[in-house]
């Protein structure tokens, strides 16, 4: 977790305008991109958020400490395969380490898998892989998509094309 850090007055409205920035879908990918490493939480925050964030930022921030940045990069559309591959790897090799420890809602669990295999930036190839291995939770009626169809009325109106 990200330390508390006292800023003053100036650093604090520098902050909220590099915000206002990573919120805006008009950003460019290159401020995007610095965005993504920025050292205060709300602006990874936001670009993880944006739907006009170039995947290799996205993969930046999928490996962030903050679980709720990688919330909002799993729940981006603009996640592309490499991305949410990185992903599940991740949590394979966090719930691997946790196997023996103490009982946690993780481990056996496909909280990253369960919604990659639905995302629409998933391949053919990982959502095949995800499926064999048991990710999805409805695979008699699934077509690895309907978690996305609820929220694409939403995020059109949001800005995605």
């Amino acid at each position: 977790m990200t330390p508390w850090k006292l800023r003053t007055p100036a650093e604090r409205m520098l902050g909220y305008a590099r915000v206002k920035e990573a919120r805006d879908r008009r950003t460019p990918a290159d401020r995007l991109r610095e965005l993504a490493s920025d050292e205060i939480t709300p602006v990874r925050l936001y670009t993880a958020m944006n739907f006009a964030t170039p995947p290799d930022a996205l993969l930046r921030l999928s490996r962030d400490e903050e679980l709720n940045l990688r919330w909002c990069v799993l729940l981006n559309p603009a996640a592309d395969d490499a991305v949410l591959r990185s992903m599940v790897v991740q949590e394979r090799v966090e719930a691997a380490s946790l196997r023996g420890g103490p009982p946690t809602y993780f481990v056996g669990g496909f909280f990253v898998r369960g919604h990659a295999v639905h995302h629409p930036g998933a391949s053919a190839a990982l959502r095949a892989e995800l499926l064999a291995e048991g990710a999805c939770g409805c695979p008699g009626t699934c077509d690895t998509l309907r978690m996305w169809q609820t929220r694409m009325p939403r995020m059109r109106a949001a800005g995605w094309p």
